[in-house]
């Protein structure tokens, strides 16, 4: 920092005894310099805390690849007044096994009355 221009404040203040024992005191002093030391316990901690944030960026990354894997997947089988029912079959085989074995079992409202109920 830049030095206290006592010469100007022994100009301006009334008590310029004041002015001068601080200017001495200001002369004299000589604080140590403050020195910090990151403790092992805390050091630890916080490379812990940055290894776990990669590995959750590692399995976010992985998320937002296979995301975006499904909607290439999605826009490629988008369906259209002209999509039949073999076509969403074939795009989508899990759910035509879900629908084919809800019709064989005569459950045609399985997920209608799940949700029904749910909201009342």
């Amino acid at each position: 920092p830049t030095p206290v221009d006592f010469a100007s404040a022994k100009s301006s203040v009334r008590d310029k005894a004041l002015v001068e024992a601080f200017e001495s005191f200001y002369a004299s002093a000589s604080p140590a310099a403050e020195v910090y030391e990151w403790s092992a316990d805390d050091k630890a901690d916080k490379a812990q805390q940055i290894e776990d944030a990669k590995g959750r960026l590692a399995f976010t990354l992985e998320m937002i690849e296979e995301t975006e894997a499904e909607l290439e997947f999605m826009k490629a089988n988008r369906t259209t007044r002209d999509t039949s029912v073999s076509d969403i079959k074939e795009a989508y085989p899990d759910i035509a096994e879900e629908t084919e074995k809800e019709i064989e079992e005569r459950k045609w409202f399985k997920d209608v009355m799940e949700i029904s109920c749910a909201i009342q």
